[in-house]
């Protein structure tokens, strides 16, 4: 074991303690009381969030206002901000918890039962079927203040799971996100190496770190506090302890310090647990060896199966891709299933974790990180693709063809398609069990995606996330995504021709469209598809031969016939031509593209990395396509090796006294946040220099200083032509240096397809603007939303004629109110969007339009309107709201007009978990459209 720290012959060595002390959010004085009040952890970790974030500061936490928050998380971490700012109402007015402090009650009862229920596998808990832990992500943000470093604490948030939030608890772990401006900044990677994390009381240390991120545990070290049995702390562990649990040292010496340092990830991985083997049905096997045939292992027909029940799978799958013991990768259904058993490669086993009868159970349980199944259509990217404009004209035709009685449907559905509206409602809903339960991405969209898959499948960096599947303004009920707030309007009865902001937002929707097609050269093929790639079990592949069957029929876009293996001529992703082949041995193996072990080289080497594979078959790509040579990247003398095993680590930082070992020994934890030029790379365009750098973390390669000063000194300012002319106008570069387009001949194609496709996106918008010009002139106001303060006036005038007074001055009450949010909001509206580098933080400007919209929904005080009921106050006030302003209208009183017009509309009331779902099949549409034309006819 290396001497890290100070150790005695009864006494382990030491990780992590003789660091600096940082204070995230701690104070003596309240610590005591904190401890005195026995508050939930909860509870406290929303009291330290306030301190973090400036709303309270720990002399507010007076013993009165914490008397007011004892209790379980469900009944007091929700109300912390109101007692703080004294602003508690009646019992009466007390709401239900959300979901995250029953899910904090549900782990901190596994804690104290100390069985490892939250690894999953033991049944249901606490109301919830199957139930497994570790789907709580507690985040903190960097912040610098005049050159100091601090910790904000976000608000925390069911989202994804893994093997050490599940083995731990949620509240042991800590994500600290470093901001873009500072990833780069040697004086924050210094912080982070040197320092342990004090939160009230509770110390936490980090272990790892990837992408901007830290990965912080709490220890069972306590800073003026004691440990509370009764809380769970018995059961907490020392650095050395989770180190020796995880990866242990002494058995990993063979390893590089720096592979061995991310080798963390594979705890980290977004998983599912599924089933348990005994160590009698794990089997480790050698490698069928081929070069860089990939990581697959077997699993046989009965673990498959089984899995398969635990998540519920209509069909059992081929193969998994998960995590086990200390192994990765995929496993794919063993030639012979009988029993529950598990092989596992050689080349999976990334840590050896000690004999399988003395392993904990957490690493015999198998983490389902995503099961086999395809995608189709697949998009061609830049890496392989030819301009198919026919598919751009369909998907712009189904958005702007207005014309007909069920015209809205079909731009309904070709909206919700853009968008992904319905599937990414469904993943924000199951959060970090997306990819496992079939729903997420096979490769992650560098947009729609809510997982960064970097390999090891870690989620870094995800956008916020809502437990509510929608998300909308809380006020106003406007969705806050573009493609839902057109969801909503179209299906409340309007017309784009007939309203102006729906109008507006279509066209954004249009635009998004065009430029996924020609910014970042999304272009789908109906003849394609994606899934996982496996090796042949049986060997009965020749070299240049694969074989795909699919579960689900496949329909032929030019015959109309269905198949479900695909046979002949197709290209692969690495543009390559193959063969496809249906072979009777392979009958078995669905969803899933099987590999030839046959030939000098396996076809799996030629994708640089990854385990999904792009199938086309396409006549116009097959037949035209031309395979090119194999290119063998030329080996360069860029690069120093900074290389040192586990055995040199331990010698030379046994010589150093315990607090800098240890700051060595945190170095080497957080490798991940070293500068590797990888990004700096990819926009050099050196594809060598490039992949090489995405392996540094592991291989310990760094480029060497005078290298990269000569490569940034020459590619550093260069733009590519094809980058920038696919940018909007508005994001060119404001640098003097014009983009580099290659003089080559013939001209380089994507130069020339960025060109064609930006031909095409200023023809299309073009010919959106002409649908106004070309059809009725859009009404100012729509007469259905105006009616209802129409309609008030006119009966508060009649009210008048009578010798009534109060009608007519509860209508000026009211419309003074909205009358004062409209002068809110214009000046808001007007205001500069200033730029902020702090994800999720919102500007000024945002600011200002959301409290107009708070103040709006205020209302006025009862006395002043009492001869309007609540619900004829609400109508009116968004109808007269509409009529100062169409786009103030809707962004006050959004759910409210949909009313009113849908109303009108004769429009048919439903739960909203109803519309959430809701979608329109295909063959409905070609139904309808057929039915229109027999009317026609």
């Amino acid at each position: 074991m290396p001497q890290v720290g100070t150790r005695t012959k009864h006494r382990p060595p030491q990780f992590g303690v003789q660091l600096t002390t940082v204070h995230i959010a701690h104070c003596e004085r309240a610590q005591i009381v904190l401890d005195q009040q026995q508050l939930a952890w909860g509870t406290i970790y929303e009291l330290a969030r306030g301190v973090t974030r400036g709303m309270w500061t720990f002399e507010d936490m007076t013993e009165h206002r914490l008397r007011k928050l004892k209790g379980s998380n469900a009944q007091a971490a929700w109300k912390v901000a109101a007692v703080m700012k004294d602003e508690m109402g009646p019992p009466s007015a007390m709401r239900a918890p959300s979901e995250i402090w029953l899910e904090y009650d549900r782990e901190q009862l596994a804690i104290i039962e100390n069985k490892g229920r939250g690894l999953g596998t033991m049944g249901d808990w606490e109301g919830k079927e199957n139930w497994y832990g570790g789907k709580i992500q507690q985040v903190a943000r960097i912040v610098e203040n005049r050159g100091l470093f601090k910790l904000e604490l976000e608000k925390p948030e069911i989202r994804r799971s893994h093997r050490f939030a599940r083995f731990l608890g949620s509240r042991r772990i800590l994500q600290i996100r470093v901001p873009d401006s500072q990833k780069y900044n040697k004086k924050v990677l210094e912080f982070l190496e040197s320092s342990k994390f004090v939160l009230c009381g509770r110390v936490f240390v980090p272990f790892h770190a990837k992408e901007g991120s830290a990965y912080l545990f709490e220890t069972n070290e306590n800073i003026h506090r004691q440990t509370n049995p009764d809380d769970g702390d018995g059961h907490r562990l020392t650095l050395h302890e989770f180190v020796q649990w995880h990866n242990p040292l002494r058995r990993n010496l063979q390893q590089p310090i720096s592979k061995w340092s991310t080798r963390w990830t594979l705890g980290l991985s977004t998983s599912i647990p599924t089933i348990k083997f005994s160590h009698e049905n794990i089997s480790f096997i050698d490698d069928q060896y081929l070069a860089d045939a990939g990581d697959w292992g077997e699993g046989n027909g009965a673990a498959l199966t089984a899995i398969m029940r635990v998540i519920q799978y209509p069909s059992r799958p081929t193969a998994v891709q998960g995590r086990i013991v200390g192994a990765k990768g995929m496993w794919v259904l063993h030639p012979d299933p009988e029993h529950q058993v598990i092989w596992i490669r050689t080349s999976q086993n990334k840590i050896d974790c000690g004999p399988l009868h003395k392993v904990d159970t957490a690493h015999r349980i198998f983490d389902l990180v995503a099961p086999s199944r395809v995608t189709g259509p697949s998009r061609l990217s830049r890496d392989t693709l030819e301009l198919m404009a026919d598919g751009l004209h369909d998907e712009v035709r189904q958005l702007t063809e207005w014309d007909g009685p069920d015209s809205m449907l079909v731009v309904w559905r070709a909206v919700e398609r853009a968008g992904r509206v319905v599937i990414c409602r469904l993943r924000r809903r199951i959060a970090g069990q997306a990819r496992a339960l079939g729903l997420g991405q096979l490769r992650p969209d560098e947009k729609l995606s809510d997982e960064i898959d970097d390999g090891d499948d870690v989620l870094l960096d995800q956008p916020t996330a809502s437990s509510n599947p929608r998300s909308r303004n809380p006020h106003s009920g406007q969705p806050t995504t573009l493609h839902e707030s057109v969801l909503e309007l179209l299906q409340a009865g309007f017309h784009p021709l007939r309203l102006e902001p729906l109008f507006r937002k279509l066209q954004s929707v249009v635009t998004l469209v065009l430029d996924d097609y020609v910014t970042n050269c999304h272009i789908p093929v109906k003849e394609s598809l994606e899934a996982y790639v496996i090796p042949d079990p049986y060997g009965v592949l020749e070299e240049g031969q694969i074989h795909f069957r699919s579960s689900q029929l496949i329909t032929d876009p030019e015959s109309g016939t269905h198949m479900d293996i695909v046979t002949g001529s197709v290209l692969s992703s690495y543009m390559d031509q193959v063969t496809a082949v249906n072979h009777p041995k392979l009958a078995s193996y669905f969803d899933v593209i099987v590999f030839p072990v046959k030939g000098e080289r396996s076809l799996a080497s030629y994708l640089g990395g990854g385990d999904t594979v792009v199938l086309v078959w396409s006549k116009n790509l097959v037949e035209n396509f031309n395979t090119a040579p194999l290119c063998e990247i030329p080996v360069r003398n860029d690069f120093e090796q900074e290389v040192e095993y586990i055995g040199d680590f331990n010698q030379r930082v046994s010589k150093l006294p315990g607090k800098e070992a240890q700051t060595a020994f945190q170095k080497v934890l957080l490798h991940g946040l070293a500068d590797t030029k990888c990004g700096l790379y990819s926009g050099f365009h050196d594809a060598a220099v490039f992949t090489t750098c995405l392996d540094a973390s592991k291989t310990g390669l760094r480029v060497k200083h005078h290298v990269f000063e000569t490569d940034n000194k020459c590619y550093g300012n260069q733009k590519l032509y094809y980058k920038v002319a696919a940018l909007k106008k508005s994001d060119f570069p404001k640098d003097d240096l014009p983009p580099w387009k290659r003089q080559a001949l013939p001209p380089f194609i994507l130069d020339v397809l960025v060109d064609e496709g930006n031909r095409l996106r200023d023809e299309f918008l073009k010919k959106y603007l002409s649908l106004r010009s070309s059809s009725p002139r859009i009404l100012d106001h729509d007469a259905h939303l105006t009616s209802p303060y129409i309609s008030a006036s006119r009966r508060a005038t009649q009210a008048v004629h009578v010798g009534f007074q109060g009608l007519q001055g509860n209508l000026a009450v009211a419309k003074e109110h909205v009358d004062k949010a409209y002068q809110d909001w214009l000046r808001a509206v007007m205001m500069q969007k200033s730029a902020s580098s702090i994800r999720g933080s919102s500007d000024l400007k945002e600011q200002q339009i959301r409290k107009a919209v708070q103040y709006f929904a205020q209302r006025p005080l009862f006395q002043d309107v009492l001869f309007f009921s609540e619900e004829e106050l609400k109508t009116i006030m968004a109808s007269y709201a509409y009529t100062r302003n169409q786009s103030f209208g809707f962004s006050v009183a959004f759910t409210e007009l949909c009313a009113i017009k849908a109303r009108v509309q004769g429009g048919v009331l439903f739960e909203d978990k109803f519309a959430q779902v809701m979608n329109i099949p295909n063959n409905v549409l070609r139904v309808l459209s057929q039915a229109q034309d027999d009317v026609d006819d």
